[in-house]
């Protein structure tokens, strides 16, 4: 007789190992290759490690959670409102109590803006009595009076929204605050105090001057040595109209030039008119690229304006970011287009290649930022966590970082291996429209519509020091190549 053939059961699979292999499938269809990491000097290990790892941990938890559901911000504002009472009582901080509006106007737009117009009604009519108009400025109380009122208050929003309010709190009412957020408060309460507050200890602006130096040599905020000082001396003593130092004379165009770039390591010069990339070489006597008897090449596989012009360090190719939407990729050896690339919803104010030449990345309207193979044009990340126009991108040295500025006046670091967040820089006061790694990696400077340039530790996203600028903000940064330097070019 035969044996019978026996069935054994197949081994179940884990939800997550389910999860996994319909993900790992999706990536595979849509070609989103993995990135490996780029090999480090033993001296850097200990760095990235804190950075890849715990001390990285509050600022994800504050990516990962951010909840706007209204139920949940009605139920902390009203939490926050009895903590109000039982410390006015019981505590005697009336100081406090200036933060009540400005907090309230930010949870009601941030509830509109979550598209729940009848939750923000409710939200307004519930908590409108618990406003203490003579406790807030007359701004915030005139705005306060229109979202009563339900006039249109667009401008007045733009201006609120696109500056952090400043509090002045006695040491024990900030100790208290602390005590309350750290014990009781919902991530939705951490994220409207660092993006929307600059709350500073009252005791801290008694020996400020702003604007002059003191005894210790303090000036506009920063301390300054004797190094530093003679420097600013220098600077003050040149001459006030600046030195030609190059010339490229582009005449007969049609259109304004929104984007530029001079790479003299491979003689060329890039511009654009409108949608027209436009290659001309640093002589005009030289040949373009290697091919004679050719003074210029265009270059229009846009639709729209273009925003932003990279050219790789090793030479090779030249990426465009534009109003359409797309990232154009060219091979400058061959002069062809490698690839346009889809993916952003918005226009592309901002693009940026790694000093390796593998990858480029880009900064969108549509609060993103993307991740592209140099080579083949694929998507190998999207980056999202802003809440605003990203304004401004730029890569680590070592390739393993990128670090994006946004119009939501925040700075952010994500990793190139995982796109996992890793720092939140929060304290820039306007837009940011720069940013800018040293080249050793272990500054990031940025510039921003509060007219400060600012230099960042990334391990602990503090600010080391900040400058004051007169006039128009800055627009771009410059390291010098062994980075004691720092230029900035102002708006005009």
């Amino acid at each position: 007789m035969e044996e019978p053939k026996r069935e054994f059961p197949k081994p179940k699979r884990s939800k997550t190992d389910h999860v996994k292999n319909i993900v790992h499938s999706y990536l595979q269809k849509r070609n989103y290759a993995p990135i490996g990491i780029e090999n480090c000097r033993p001296d850097q290990q200990l760095t990235y490690s804190l950075i890849e790892n715990e001390i990285s941990r509050p600022n994800s938890i504050l990516y990962s959670c951010y909840n706007s559901d209204p139920v949940v911000i009605d139920h902390n504002f009203t939490k926050f409102i009895t903590w109000l009472k039982d410390c006015s009582k019981t505590k005697n901080c009336p100081d406090l109590e200036q933060l009540t509006a400005p907090f309230f106007c930010h949870l009601y737009l941030d509830i509109l803006k979550g598209g729940h117009s009848d939750r923000a009604a409710t939200f307004l009519k519930a908590h409108l009595p618990a406003i203490d108009k003579t406790k807030c400025d007359d701004f915030v109380k005139d705005l306060v009076n229109l979202f009563a009122n339900d006039c249109d208050a667009t401008c007045m929003i733009e201006q609120f929204r696109n500056n952090k309010y400043y509090v002045e709190l006695l040491p024990q009412s900030l100790a208290l605050l602390k005590k309350f957020v750290a014990e009781n408060c919902h991530v939705v309460f951490l994220h409207v105090l660092q993006t929307w507050f600059d709350i500073r200890q009252s005791e801290d602006r008694d020996n400020e001057s702003e604007g002059k130096m003191d005894d210790k040599g303090a000036h506009n905020g920063v301390c300054l040595d004797d190094k530093l000082r003679k420097i600013l001396d220098t600077i003050n003593d040149l001459d006030k109209e600046p030195k030609q130092i190059f010339l490229a004379n582009i005449s007969n165009t049609n259109e304004p030039i929104s984007s530029a770039l001079i790479k003299r390591t491979c003689g060329l010069i890039a511009y654009n008119q409108h949608n027209i990339v436009h290659l001309r070489p640093v002589h005009s006597y030289d040949p373009i690229l290697g091919v004679r008897d050719c003074k210029e090449i265009k270059l229009n596989d846009h639709t729209k304006r273009i925003y932003s012009i990279n050219i790789s360090p090793d030479c090779c190719k030249l990426v465009t970011g534009s109003e359409d939407s797309n990232l154009c990729i060219y091979d400058l050896n061959e002069i062809k287009l490698i690839k346009n690339c889809t993916g952003h919803l918005g226009p592309i104010y901002c693009t940026t290649i790694s000093s390796n030449s593998v990858y480029a990345a880009s900064g969108s309207l549509d609060t993103t930022a993307r991740l592209w193979d140099l080579e083949k044009g694929h998507t190998l990340r999207v980056f999202v966590g802003h809440t605003e126009a990203i304004t401004c991108i730029d890569f680590h040295p070592n390739c393993l970082y990128v670090a994006t500025g946004s119009a939501d006046r925040n700075i952010r670091l994500w990793s190139v291996d995982n796109g996992n967040p890793l720092r939140l820089f929060h304290g820039c006061k306007g837009v940011v429209y720069g940013v800018l790694f040293s080249p050793l990696g272990d500054v990031l400077a940025s510039v921003s519509d509060d007219k400060k340039v600012r230099l960042w530790d990334i391990l602990n996203s503090k600010v080391n020091s900040e400058i004051k600028q007169k006039g128009l903000p800055a627009t771009k940064l410059v390291w010098s190549s062994d980075g004691k330097q720092l230029c900035f070019r102002q708006l005009e």
